[in-house]
């Protein structure tokens, strides 16, 4: 190992031991106009910040927990029993009292976690390269599936994952910027190609991808900066578009959940405000200003904190 790699290594891992310490901090949600949103409307939830390796916990609008992750943090899910931090190298769980354990760890190196999800049975569904797993409680695997057709990238084949209730799956794939829909074997039923479908939308790296409760599908489309919803026949029946809220700054759209008033919780890596929720007229309900220091910087992915661990299984 070299010494600069030691060096940057040793500098990361006081920057995540300082900042697991930091207590509650408070965040900035604006209104559209900029004046202050009111933050006990927000709902808790966990946020990954991919390249600080690391999940925050919002509760009351306040970042009151910092989780470490193995690896670059993918995905994080809070559970009434612990906290799930998905790695790309592992995946950790956290007690009530912030004591970790290694929940799943890859036994070949070549292997890089994409995209976790508790299953409402215990089980854990993990995404690896172009494997399928589904991990026992204790993190035994039950279930692999090879996906040998993502064969268009080293790396990034499946971005996220969702199981569906027919026992199926919902893959995105980002470097061929196909969505996947799945059997319970890794049957191919249905495949949506973004670069052939004809719209004024760019639909560039995939990130995230749910199945709706109206059938259709949504998808946010990375490097796109776009979120878009997708019917049974490949048409896009609705979208955000950067010209559509010019003053999010939108970049990269990175993960996403969808309210049961229909609302979408976005975070938006790389972009002016990394976080923003918004209604499906397209207006904003509020959006984060970035604070990197002590708030959220360059946010990934996030997750309701839900008594339901299967949000996406209806």
């Amino acid at each position: 190992m070299s010494t600069k790699y030691t060096i940057k290594t040793l500098a990361l891992c006081i920057y995540i031991s300082l900042s697991m310490n930091l207590g509650a901090q408070e965040l900035d949600f604006l209104k559209a106009d900029g004046t202050q949103y009111d933050a006990s409307q927000v709902p808790n939830m966990i946020v990954t910040e991919h390249l600080k390796q690391q999940a925050k916990l919002i509760q009351k609008g306040k970042v009151i927990k910092r989780f470490a992750s193995y690896g670059k943090c993918q995905e994080a899910w809070q559970t009434p029993e612990s906290t799930i931090v998905c790695g790309s190298l592992g995946i950790w769980k956290y007690d009530q009292t912030n004591t970790r354990e290694i929940y799943f760890e890859p036994q070949l190196r070549i292997l890089e976690i994409h995209s976790c999800e508790p299953l409402s049975n215990g089980d854990m569904l993990v995404a690896a390269n172009k494997s399928i797993l589904e991990i026992s409680p204790n993190g035994k695997i039950k279930k692999s599936i090879k996906l040998d057709f993502l064969r268009e990238e080293s790396r990034l084949q499946i971005k996220s994952i969702k199981k569906l209730a027919d026992g199926g799956y919902l893959i995105s794939s980002c470097g061929p910027n196909k969505i996947y829909r799945l059997d319970k074997k890794g049957w191919v039923k249905r495949v949506i190609e973004l670069n052939l479908i004809k719209a004024t939308v760019v639909t560039d790296r995939i990130h995230d991808v749910e199945l709706l409760k109206n059938g259709r599908i949504m998808i946010s489309t990375g490097f796109g900066a776009s979120l878009i919803e997708v019917n049974e026949n490949d048409e896009i029946t609705w979208s955000l578009k950067q010209q559509d809220q010019e003053e999010l700054g939108l970049v990269y759209l990175g993960g996403f959940i969808v309210r049961d008033n229909g609302n979408i919780i976005a975070t938006a890596y790389k972009s002016k405000y990394p976080m923003f929720e918004i209604t499906r007229e397209k207006n904003l309900v509020w959006k984060l200003r970035r604070n990197k220091d002590t708030g959220l910087d360059k946010p990934s992915s996030l997750n309701l904190v839900t008594a339901n661990l299967s949000p996406s299984m209806e």
